[in-house]
């Protein structure tokens, strides 16, 4: 089973063909195994979350875990999340070290000649004269080979952080003109975050004021744009705008980042329902300001979203939701801080694959601010495999007491007779006999 997520990573360097997709199977063949065993505190909030947008999709529309649309696009946290669970059912003995050095030597390599033949096409300065001329990789949409260029971005700087060398820095430079040629603002807003979390220690107070930062930020400015006299439940809204990047910005400051405002408020506590926001809803019925029942649905599974994934949440699962998934991020991102320190004292053994997965997912909390990443199966795929194989390499540290082996007891070593310490020999004296024994005669 290992090498079926090794296969789905290979995979991840591509969404033409879905095969980075199979990271899910091993659960599915071999789920039981899950129960039973002790995991690291992060899988606590990602299985309630899970649970809870199950019970969200039943009860706002059952009929979409019927419908394949819903698992690209509006239900595709299940795609990009479902490795990790499956790395608690199977084991391996890899060297991931090695595994994930290779691996990024193979997806700069295999990008080198298309980026090439990109430039030669249109030359490295094109995007700022033509915005839509830009590098897609081997992806259909540039903010998916942008979200992946910025996260494998992030795997060779945890590669270089354990071992440094020249022909990783050329590979690291090839990596960022290829995110630069995507023209991805939002993913290289991820970079620009991380690089100051690494430099600066990547103390855990970092971590929290960049995620609550983000959380205010992105209400504050769907608050500040939002209109009164504009019915944000109403029909999807557009913009005509000759420059495509102007236009993708107006229309999250004046539709989509007021439109999950107006979701959320409507339903704060438990959001409108998982997948709802690109649905029409004819009316909401409300109890007590703290919960709506949308009514009236027709759903629409299209790619269609907040592009701001704690908007998004908020919209579509309320606070329950985003405190879910926020506490999962942080304590992933401590347990990678742990285990990499723990690395050290273990002679570096998986150092580069928590490091990676720490500093991943600052880039995908930040990157989330500006598109909906956190559930995006070409950003989020590349650190859920590489968790999966971490803790597949640590199934035998977290079995339960009652489960593991019995330690063998120390042999015990038979008592040893007390030795008769002799007088210290001087030179030129010969000891004395001792008396013979008294026999009568």
């Amino acid at each position: 089973m290992a090498y079926v997520s090794l296969i789905a990573l290979i995979f991840s360097v591509t969404n033409f063909v879905p095969v980075s997709a199979i990271g899910f199977a091993p659960m599915v063949l071999y789920g039981w195994r899950f129960f039973g065993r002790r995991y690291p505190a992060f899988i606590a909030p990602l299985v309630t979350f899970a649970a809870f947008a199950l019970l969200s999709t039943l009860y706002y529309n059952p009929e979409s875990f019927l419908e394949f649309d819903f698992y690209r696009h509006d239900g595709n946290f299940f795609v990009s999340y479902a490795p990790i669970l499956a790395g608690c059912v199977y084991m391996h003995r890899w060297d991931l070290n090695k595994v994930l050095r290779r691996f990024y030597l193979f997806a700069v390599l295999i990008n080198i000649p298309y980026y090439l033949w990109y430039v030669a096409q249109n030359g490295l300065l094109t995007i700022f004269r033509h915005p839509s001329a830009t590098f897609g990789s081997y992806f259909i949409a540039r903010n998916a080979a942008g979200g992946f260029l910025a996260i494998l971005l992030c795997l060779g700087i945890a590669c270089y952080s354990m071992k440094k060398s020249r022909g990783l820095l050329a590979l690291m430079g090839a990596n960022a003109l290829m995110l630069f040629s995507t023209y991805s603002r939002g993913s290289m807003l991820g970079i620009l975050v991380v690089l100051p979390y690494v430099i600066f220690g990547r103390k855990r107070w970092m971590l929290a004021t960049l995620m609550a930062g983000l959380v205010v930020a992105s209400l504050a400015m769907a608050a500040y744009h939002t209109r009164g006299s504009v019915d944000y439940m109403g029909y999807q809204f557009s913009i005509d705008n000759p420059d495509e990047k102007v236009a993708n910005l107006d229309i999250r400051y004046e539709w989509l980042w007021p439109r999950a405002l107006s979701y959320f408020r409507q339903s704060p506590i438990f959001g409108m329902g998982f997948g709802s926001f690109d649905d029409t809803i004819a009316y909401v019925v409300h109890y007590f300001g703290l919960f709506g029942q949308a009514v009236g649905i027709t759903a629409n599974h299209t790619d269609s979203h907040a592009h701001n994934s704690y908007l998004n949440i908020l919209a579509e699962l309320g606070v329950v939701g985003l405190v879910l998934m926020i506490t999962f991020y942080w304590r992933l991102v401590g347990w990678c801080q742990k285990g990499a320190w723990m690395s050290v004292r273990e002679s570096g053994r998986n150092f580069v694959a928590y490091r990676f997965v720490e500093l991943g997912s600052v880039c995908l909390l930040a990157m989330s601010a500006t598109e909906h990443r956190l559930t995006t199966p070409s950003n989020m795929l590349p650190i859920a495999l590489v968790i999966s194989l971490l803790l597949a390499s640590r199934v035998r540290e977290t079995l339960p007491a009652f489960m593991r082996p019995p330690v063998p007891a120390a042999p015990t070593m038979p008592a040893r007779r007390p030795t008769r310490m002799r007088g210290p020999r001087v030179a030129g004296v010969s000891p004395s006999p001792s008396p013979s024994p008294n026999t009568g005669r």
